[in-house]
């Protein structure tokens, strides 16, 4: 069993985009190239775009060139008063080299009408995975996870922030230290529309010490609520039906009083057994009463293609319920589907299939007041990838025609994530890589994107 450095490395391979070219989803098979599924990225139709921003990364008072750590996707939020945050992990590019992993925020300025340059957040030499989320009073809350350095011993911690007024973070603080934690891992955030903040996250404390330190894999899911500015005590959300069944890649709504969420099941240790999720569960609980969750129930397997993972994506219906699309992926295709749980309700609707291609991969998902869905992913693969996109209007019973977001730029660009501005427009931001390049070097926004003619 591997240990250490290996480990780390291992779970990387296992559930996240090694190189920002590869297209499908995190944990899933690759479908053989020259599909014939249609429609394809080269097929899709595009919509004129007003612009595009290019986000500009400062370190140490001077703006410099970066690499994204692509493995790890970025989070975009937007406020209240007309702007927006996304945050991602890089590398500075200096006279010295690369430089550390950290974690960068930048601020859309509504009053500039400019994104400001991204400035690193404290901590260690190694932040990923960030978690964002915004109250109604436009406050900015973060979670994502810290090491101190890329040795065995240096364990990544989950830390907790949040914007004051003026746009400046406090000093991130652990959630949930603990011995046994091991890696802290995939957090999700939501808000619940009392203002409370809920977490989920992985995490190994209810692990064997020896399945700790042998995959970050062997791990669970947790959850805990900010309460009067502190977190409450984690608690189990899945349930470990043995030994070799692992939770991860958590995701969160809340829905009016009621928080759900829904995890993927890995069964064992090798690269080829976590390529796929084996079930993806779900849950839920009140959002006013920190404690159990209901038990755990299969709401996904691998009947129709394999899922899980970062195929799919959960949003709040501010109508009332929460809406969920995934991709189903087989040998020629990923497929798209798309179910919903109504507001009080135990049962999901029966899955709705929305598009199908070389398409779909790394789903980001929105609804809008009205009920309009909006969703971005990746398209194409290998050297072809671009932001694809589709809209679903309210009592519509099939979307728009697919689009693509980024026909008119060079290069290659993907794992997009989207929010809806104060106004109702969406906001895209997503990874840009050079032509021939093996790294994504920049981060770009459309604002107001165009989604469907």
């Amino acid at each position: 069993m591997p240990t250490g450095r290996t480990a780390w490395s291992l779970i990387l391979v296992l559930t996240t985009l090694l190189s920002f070219p590869i297209a499908p989803t995190a944990a899933q098979s690759t479908p053989p190239a020259g599909s014939a599924a249609t429609p394809d990225a080269s097929t899709l139709p595009a919509l004129p775009q007003s612009s595009y921003d290019v986000i500009r990364l400062e370190q140490d008072g001077q703006i410099v060139p970066y690499v994204v750590w692509a493995d790890w996707m970025p989070a975009l939020v937007t406020t209240p008063d007309g702007g927006a945050w996304v945050f991602f992990s890089a590398q500075a590019r200096t006279a010295d080299g690369l430089g550390p992993r950290h974690l960068y925020a930048s601020r859309f300025d509504p009053k500039g009408a400019a994104w400001l340059p991204a400035q690193p957040l404290p901590g260690g030499d190694i932040q990923f995975g960030p978690a964002a989320a915004v109250d109604s009073k436009g406050l900015v809350h973060l979670v994502f996870s810290d090491r101190t350095s890329d040795t065995p011993d240096a364990l990544s911690t989950l830390v907790y922030t949040h914007s004051d007024a003026g746009g400046v973070w406090t000093p991130p603080v652990p959630v949930a230290p603990d011995p046994k934690a091991g890696h802290q891992m995939m957090p999700a955030l939501a808000v619940d529309r009392a203002d409370r903040v809920h977490l989920l996250w992985r995490d190994q404390r209810n692990v064997a010490a020896e399945a700790r330190a042998a995959l970050v894999a062997n791990a669970d899911v947790f959850a805990s609520d900010l309460v009067a500015g502190k977190w409450s005590p984690p608690v189990q959300v899945d349930t470990r039906a043995s030994a070799d069944l692992n939770a991860g890649w958590p995701v969160l709504a809340a829905d009016g009083d009621r928080l759900v969420a829904l995890w993927s099941i890995y069964k064992g240790t090798t690269s080829e057994e976590m390529k796929s999720a084996v079930r993806v569960e779900w849950s839920s609980r009140p959002a006013a009463t920190p404690g159990p969750w209901s038990k755990p129930q299969t709401l996904l397997d691998r009947t129709g293609g394999d899922t899980g993972g970062r195929s799919l994506d959960l949003a709040p219906d501010p109508r009332g319920g929460v809406v969920l699309v995934y991709g189903r992926l087989g040998q020629q295709t990923n497929s798209l589907f798309l179910r919903r749980l109504p507001t009080g309700a135990t049962t999901w609707s029966a899955e709705t299939g929305i598009a199908s291609g070389d398409l779909g991969y790394l789903p980001a998902l929105a609804v809008a007041p009205d009920g309009t869905l909006s969703l971005v992913f990746n398209s194409g693969r290998n050297r072809d990838v671009e932001v694809g996109a589709l809209m679903l209007r309210a009592g519509a019973d099939r979307p728009d025609p697919l689009l693509t977001l980024t026909p008119g730029e060079d290069g290659e660009h993907g794992r997009a994530t989207l929010a809806l501005a104060a106004d109702g427009r969406p906001w895209v931001t997503y990874m840009h890589g050079g032509n021939g390049g093996a790294n994504a070097t920049e981060m770009r926004a459309l604002r107001g994107a165009r989604l469907a003619s």
